[in-house]
């Protein structure tokens, strides 16, 4: 077994950005993340009815407004958005609208969205 005080730090870790090697891979595992956890917040009802269809509901719009509100941050702190920020937003989105996707309402989610954008 190997420890992380064996290893040590990553080189360039908090000096230079550390991009992934393929954004597309990143954008396509994101993808692929999104469509399984409307399964997760969704499937938590238990049943095809309307308490699924507003989690689902929910969890789309909170996923979708903390990626454009990621965008818009990164746009206004670096001068230009990326896809990987849009997509880090948006696994943002997803996780923290988990514990309410099935409680909260439109307006709920939005802020739920906005305030994971900003604070992730």
């Amino acid at each position: 077994c190997v420890s992380p005080d064996q290893v040590g730090r990553r080189k360039g870790f908090g000096e230079e950005e550390l991009a992934p090697h393929n954004v597309l891979l990143s954008f396509m595992g994101a993808s692929l993340l999104w469509v399984g956890w409307f399964g997760f917040n969704a499937g938590s009802a238990a049943a095809a009815n309307g308490h699924a269809a507003w989690a689902m509901l929910t969890t789309q719009l909170s996923a979708s407004v903390s990626g454009l509100t990621w965008m818009v941050v990164e746009w206004r702190l670096k001068k230009k958005p990326s896809v990987l920020g849009i997509v880090s937003g948006a696994v943002m989105g997803l996780a923290i609208i988990t514990p309410g996707a099935g409680y909260v309402d439109q307006t709920g989610a939005f802020f739920t969205g906005l305030t994971g954008g900003v604070l992730g």
